[in-house]
């Protein structure tokens, strides 16, 4: 019997086949689903399981959240060079595929092994260390691969942006999805919680990344014509980002905005469960979540019908206007010392979160187009794409903010005097695990040490000390990539369209 699939089967032209289109977009629903996992949960997963020794539970917290910080910063420096090993890949079966699929095997592995294998102490701290900097490797493999492989299949405007929107409307889905069910199921069984979900969200990830691998198509290219190319070197990638000034200003872009948008989820489950308690503020959280999920997919959804109505510079306009108003509000929910202004109920926070979500889903898309588009803004004036190169900045700002990120979260959680409290919370969940703790015993015991704290002289100090980190913070930082994108890019959709005719032409602009 003939295999249906093949891995090398290509197509031509512009139209990117329906089962392509559809097959990529929806793979990214396991890809985020992975991704969300640890970098939202992962340390929350460390700080509330008992994995760490009680006596030295702040140290080895901080020295968990240096190794993040050091390995993530590494990874980004890393990018260029996965990038250009990419680019240099000239195998019959495929571009991008072939790295989706080596970095998804891996990828697997390492994830499964961070959440499964529980030595206590600095014993899991060795592990982590380890088997962290593989999963940041490994899955920037896929990450790369994969995000390069979309502006590859099509150099069509409308049919960009309708693929970006599909991509990142099903990665939302991923990411919510994990982001909704952990806190809702995992207080008072944590660690056979996070376990379980460990393991589907690997096998979802993997399984989705093997039908990309076996059912979509790459564009036909000329192999031959690639071999005969110069290979890109390291010292290239790096000149790239000083000759394409476009594509340098949107990973400052994407760097600040990242950082900005990923505080909020950071603090999120340690806010809810401080403020409210452990019995409930996962349930919050959760809550949250689906506002988080419905503004963000839903705009992005529609962004195709907002793009034909508006010009991204008036989309980029009224989605920080939102982003600025869900802030301002949000700062005045629940506690600002011991005064309470709004109440932290989910009757308020929801129509502030949908502010906050539909303006970020708006900004996030209409950053991944402006990313994207200085690939043929690099044609334009280079007469060479690079889509790898490009697309390893996207991943080389996010690890560079990311590792920021983790160092904020980890100053804001000492300075809000959580740390402590988390650290007997984790010993109630790990003697749960051990069986000699019920779960609503590990919750009633949770939920005494919380009440002490907030009735505690300095509780609604340490609340706000969090808030600032949730709220004033973030709004800095999306006011500066706004900033960024008004002075600095240029490329508009009038100016897209002359680069595609230049480009159809044969002419090469220095700009």
């Amino acid at each position: 019997m003939k295999c249906k699939f093949k891995f090398n089967e290509t197509f031509t032209g512009d139209d990117v086949p329906k089962k392509t289109k559809w097959i990529y977009s929806l793979s990214g629903i396991g890809r985020d689903a992975a991704y969300t996992l640890i970098s939202l949960f992962f340390l929350t997963y460390i700080q509330y399981t008992g994995v760490l020794d009680e006596a030295q539970y702040a140290l080895q917290f901080g020295v968990i959240t240096a190794i993040i910080v050091v390995a993530r910063i590494w990874d980004g420096i890393n990018d260029p060079m996965i990038g250009s090993i990419i680019e240099n890949t000239h195998w019959k079966w495929g571009k991008y595929k072939p790295w989706i699929f080596l970095g998804a095997v891996t990828t697997s592995i390492a994830l499964l092994v961070l959440f499964l294998v529980r030595p206590v102490g600095w014993g899991f701290v060795a592990i982590f260390g380890v088997f962290y900097l593989l999963w940041e490797i490994t899955f920037t493999f896929n990450d790369i691969a994969y995000w390069s492989m979309l502006p590859s299949l099509t150099s069509k405007e409308k049919q960009r942006n309708e693929l970006t929107t599909m991509v990142t409307v099903f990665a939302a889905v991923g990411a919510f999805a994990v982001g909704g069910i952990v806190p809702m199921i995992t207080a008072g069984n944590a660690v056979m919680s996070y376990q379980m979900i460990a393991i589907v969200v690997t096998t979802i990830f993997f399984i989705s990344q093997v039908v990309l691998v076996l059912a979509c198509k790459e564009r036909e290219r000329d192999i031959e014509a690639e071999k005969k190319q110069p290979k890109v070197s390291v010292v290239e990638m790096f000149r790239l980002m000083g000759t394409n000034r476009q594509l340098f200003w949107v990973a400052l872009i994407i760097f600040t905005y990242y950082l900005g948008s990923a505080l909020l989820n950071s603090f999120g489950l340690n806010y809810f469960y401080f403020s409210v308690d452990y019995s409930n503020g996962g349930t919050l959280m959760f809550l949250f979540t689906v506002v988080y999920a419905a503004g963000t997919i839903v705009s992005q959804a529609i962004y195709p019908l907002l793009a034909k109505k508006w010009s991204r510079s008036q989309l980029i306009n009224y989605s920080f206007m939102a982003i600025v108003a869900g802030y301002t509000l949000f700062f005045f929910v629940g506690n600002i010392g011991p005064q309470t202004f709004l109440p932290l109920h989910i009757l308020v926070i929801a129509p502030i979160g949908v502010l906050i979500f539909a303006g970020q889903g708006i900004f996030y898309l209409t950053i991944l187009i402006m990313i994207t588009n200085t690939i043929e803004y690099n044609q334009w004036t280079t007469g060479e794409r690079k889509e790898s190169i490009v697309f390893a900045i996207r991943p080389l700002a996010a690890k560079f903010s990311s590792s920021l990120q983790q160092g904020i979260v980890y100053v804001f959680l000492l300075a809000g005097g959580v740390l402590g409290i988390s650290n007997q919370i984790a010993e109630y969940e790990r003697l749960k695990a051990l069986g000699a703790m019920t779960s609503t015993e590990v919750l009633d015991a949770a939920n005494t040490l919380i009440s002490d704290f907030q009735n505690s002289p300095f509780g609604p100090w340490g609340l706000t000390i969090l808030k600032v980190g949730i709220v004033v913070i973030p709004l800095v930082l999306f006011t500066l990539s706004y900033i960024m994108i008004r002075k600095k890019y240029t490329i508009d959709e009038k100016k897209y369209a002359l680069m595609l005719q230049d480009i159809a032409e044969g002419k090469i602009v220095k700009e």
